[in-house]
C-alpha cells in the first residue's frame, strides 16, 4: 500500500480550505472564541454574548456546509453561490439575536433547545443537500456512506492526534519540569476537535456528485456488521418490546412511560440498520432483504401503537411537556413512515427529509412544541387551582404579597391556602411552576397576581450575583399561598422532621433566670450516660436525660433526684395531628414551645428542631435541638437549696 505524499496532503488540504473557506472560517471563529473563555472564565460575569457567537459559529460548520454542496450538486453560478452563503450568514445573525443576552430572571432555556433543534435539523440536511432534486438513490446512500465514513475517521485521527500532544506535554511537564497551565490541555482538545477535525472530515468530500449514483462500492465490512450484528441485536429488541406488549395485554398492566423512548430507539435501529443494507437489498439474490424491510415496517406498526398509549396516558396524568411532544413528534414520524413504505414507496430520502422537515415545523409557531406545552401546563395548573379554591376569576385568593430584596428568604410568610389541598397536590403545584420555571417562565400566569413580580425579580437579580439570586418559581408558589418545598411520602421508613425558621431569629426571654442549650440524639440511649447533657447554675450541677425508654420526657436531676420533667410526646402528637408525617421548615415558634411549671421551677423550652422516623408504623425521636429558659421562684425548695449551697 503507497502512503500518500507530504505533497498530496498538502494540495489537499489547500483544496478543501479553498472549496470550503467559509465552513473553515466558521470553526475557526467558534475554536478562537472558545479559548478566550476558557482564558477568561470566573473573570467576566458578562460572557453569555460570547457562547452565544460560539454556539452560530459551531451551527455555521453543517450550515454552510450545505449550501456548498448543494451549490456544486445544482452547478449554481459563483454570484448566486456567493448570495446563498451571505443568506445563511444572514440566518445566523437573525438566530444570535434570539439568545438572551445576559443571565435574567426570564426562561433563557428556551433559545436553546430552539438552537438544538436547527443543530439536529442541518445536520440531517447535510444527508441530502446534494440529492434534494431527482432520485439518484444510489448517490443518496454512496454520499452517506462517504459521510459515516469521513466522521468515524475524523474522530479517530483527532482522537489520537489530541492523546498524542497531551502525552507530549504531560512528559515535558514530567521530565523537564516544563510547567503547563490546565487551560492548556482544553484548549488542545477545543482546537483539534472544532479545527482540525472540520478540516479534515471536509477534505475527504467527493466533488462529484452525479459520479456517485453510477458507482458499483458496497464495503464488505458494512454488510458483515448491518447483517451480523445490527440485524440480530434488532430481531433481540423487538422480541422483548413485543414480550412486554403481551404482558400488558394479559395482565392489563397500564404501559410504563419508559416504553415510549424504548420504541423510538428501536424503530431508529431498524430503519438505521435497513438504510445500511439497502444496495444488498436492490440484488437478485439478496431479494429477502426487501421483503423484511417492508414487513419490518408492519412489525412497527403495533409498537406505535403502544407508543401512543403510553404517553398518552402520561399526557391525561400530566398534561403536554417538551419531552412528551417530542415522542408524540416521533410516533407521528414513525407512523407516516411506515404507512410510506407499506404501500409500496422505497425512496430512502423520505426518511431524513420528513424527519427534518418537522422538527423544523414544530420549533415554532403557536404549534409548536414550546407554544403547546406552555398552554398545557398553564391549563393543569389553573384547573387545579380553580377545583381547590385557590384561583377565582382569575385572581389567586388569599394572595401573599412577598418582598424582593436582600432579605426575601427571611420575611415571614403565611400559607393560608396550604390546608386546602394535601400533599400529593402541593407536590404536583411546585413540579408544574419548576417546570415552567425551567422551559417558559410566568408570563402565561402573571396575570393572576397582583404584584408583577417578573419585572421586580429581573430588576433584583439581574444587580445580585448568581449564588444570591432568588428562585423564581419559589417566588410564585409562596404567593399563592402555598410553602415552596416537596412533601415526601408512602416510604417504608420514613424521615420527617419539624423545624422554626433557619434565619437568625431573637428569643425572649424576659421572665426567665438561665438558658440552658439543648442538642439531644436518641440514637445514644444504648448508653445513657453519652446522651445526658451536663450544666451547672450557682455551682450547683445539673443533668438532663431521659431515662424511660416508653415515653420522651426530658427530665431535669439534682443530685439524682428528678426536680423537672418535660413531656415531649405530647408536643410531637400534636404536630404530627396537625402537619402529618412531613418536613415543615418554617413553623412558627410558638407551636415548638413547651411552657409549665414544677416544683417551683418555670420553664420554657423553645425547640428549634425535631427529626424523627417512622419504621413500622412507630413515630420515634431522633434528635432535638433547642434551648431551656429556667426560673426558680423565691422560697422554693430548690431557690433554698441554692441559697444553702
Amino acid at each position: 500500500m503507497k502512503l500518500p505524499s507530504i505533497h498530496y496532503l498538502y494540495t489537499q488540504a489547500k483544496n478543501s480550505a479553498m472549496r470550503f473557506p467559509v465552513t473553515l472560517l466558521a470553526s475557526l471563529l467558534g475554536v478562537i472564541i472558545s479559548i478566550y473563555l476558557v482564558e477568561n472564565e470566573g473573570e467576566n460575569e458578562q460572557l453569555l454574548p460570547l457562547i452565544n457567537l460560539t454556539l452560530c459559529a459551531g451551527l455555521g460548520i453543517p450550515l454552510f456546509f450545505c449550501l456548498k454542496v448543494f451549490s456544486e450538486k445544482v452547478k449554481l453560478p459563483p454570484a448566486k453561490s456567493i448570495a446563498l452563503t451571505i443568506f445563511g450568514a444572514v440566518l445566523l445573525v437573525l438566530l444570535y439575536f434570539t439568545f438572551p443576552s445576559s443571565e435574567e430572571t426570564a426562561n433563557t432555556s428556551v433559545p436553546y433547545i430552539r438552537y438544538t433543534i436547527y443543530n439536529i435539523a442541518l445536520h440531517l440536511l447535510v444527508s441530502f443537500a446534494p440529492f434534494i432534486k431527482g432520485r439518484q438513490l444510489n448517490g443518496f446512500w454512496q454520499y452517506n456512506r462517504h459521510l459515516f465514513t469521513r466522521i468515524i475517521l475524523s474522530v479517530i485521527y483527532s482522537g489520537v492526534l489530541y492523546v498524542g500532544i497531551v502525552l507530549a506535554m504531560g512528559s515535558l511537564d514530567l521530565l523537564f519540569d516544563v510547567k503547563i497551565r490546565g487551560e492548556r490541555y482544553f484548549e488542545v482538545f477545543i482546537i483539534i476537535s472544532g479545527f482540525f477535525n472540520t478540516w479534515f472530515f471536509i477534505s475527504g468530500m467527493p466533488d462529484n456528485f452525479d459520479e456517485l449514483d453510477e458507482l458499483d462500492y458496497y464495503p464488505f465490512g458494512l454488510k458483515v456488521f448491518s447483517q451480523y450484528i445490527l440485524l440480530p441485536l434488532l430481531l433481540l429488541y423487538l422480541f422483548i418490546l413485543y414480550a412486554y406488549g403481551a404482558k400488558i395485554v394479559m395482565l392489563w398492566d397500564w404501559p410504563k412511560g419508559i416504553v415510549s423512548w424504548l420504541i423510538v430507539a428501536v424503530s431508529v435501529l431498524g430503519i438505521l440498520t435497513f438504510l445500511l443494507i439497502h444496495p444488498y437489498g436492490q440484488k437478485e439474490e439478496n431479494s429477502w432483504i426487501r421483503k423484511f424491510t417492508k414487513a419490518y415496517y408492519f412489525i412497527v406498526v403495533p409498537l406505535v401503537g403502544m407508543l401512543f398509549m403510553a404517553i398518552s396516558m402520561r399526557v391525561a396524568d400530566y398534561g403536554i411537556t417538551i419531552n412528551r411532544y417530542i415522542i408524540i413528534l416521533l410516533g407521528v414520524w414513525l407512523t407516516l413512515l411506515c404507512a410510506y413504505f407499506i404501500i409500496g414507496k422505497n425512496n430512502i430520502k423520505f426518511i431524513p427529509i420528513s424527519l427534518c422537515v418537522m422538527i423544523l415545523l414544530m420549533s415554532f409557531g403557536p404549534w409548536s412544541m414550546f407554544s403547546v406545552s406552555e398552554r398545557s401546563q398553564a391549563a393543569r395548573l389553573e384547573s387545579l387551582l380553580t377545583d381547590y379554591g385557590l384561583l377565582k376569576d382569575g385572581k389567586i385568593v388569599n394572595e401573599q404579597i412577598l418582598v424582593i430584596d436582600s432579605n426575601f428568604y427571611s420575611q415571614q410568610v403565611e400559607y393560608p391556602n396550604q390546608m386546602l389541598m394535601n400533599d400529593s397536590l402541593c407536590n404536583e403545584v411546585k413540579s408544574i411552576l419548576d417546570y415552567m420555571d425551567d422551559f417558559h417562565g410566568f408570563n402565561s400566569i402573571k396575570s393572576w397576581y397582583s404584584e408583577d413580580y417578573a419585572a421586580q425579580l429581573e430588576a433584583y437579580n439581574l444587580s445580585t450575583k448568581r449564588w444570591n439570586r432568588i428562585n423564581e418559581a419559589e417566588v410564585y408558589m409562596k404567593a399563592l399561598g402555598l410553602e415552596y418545598r416537596y412533601y415526601y411520602t408512602n416510604y417504608e421508613n420514613t424521615y420527617f422532621s419539624y423545624s422554626t425558621s433557619y434565619h437568625q431569629q431573637v428569643s425572649e426571654i424576659k421572665g426567665y433566670d438561665y438558658l440552658v442549650d439543648i442538642n439531644y440524639y436518641y440514637y445514644y440511649e444504648s448508653n445513657t450516660n453519652n446522651n445526658a447533657i451536663q450544666f451547672t447554675i450557682d455551682s450547683i450541677p445539673y443533668t438532663l436525660m431521659r431515662t424511660d425508654k416508653d415515653h420522651y420526657y426530658f427530665n431535669v436531676y439534682q443530685d439524682k433526684e428528678s426536680i423537672l420533667s418535660m413531656d415531649i410526646d405530647q408536643l410531637k402528637d400534636k404536630l404530627i395531628q396537625k402537619y402529618g408525617s412531613n418536613y415543615q421548615n418554617e413553623l412558627p415558634h410558638t407551636e415548638m414551645r413547651i411552657t409549665g411549671e414544677q416544683n417551683g421551677i418555670h420553664y420554657r423550652l423553645e425547640l428549634q428542631n425535631m427529626n424523627f422516623r417512622t419504621e413500622n408504623g412507630k413515630t420515634s425521636i431522633e434528635s432535638i435541638n433547642g434551648k431551656l429558659l429556667l426560673r426558680f421562684e423565691p422560697g422554693s425548695p430548690i431557690e433554698k437549696s441554692m441559697e444553702e449551697h
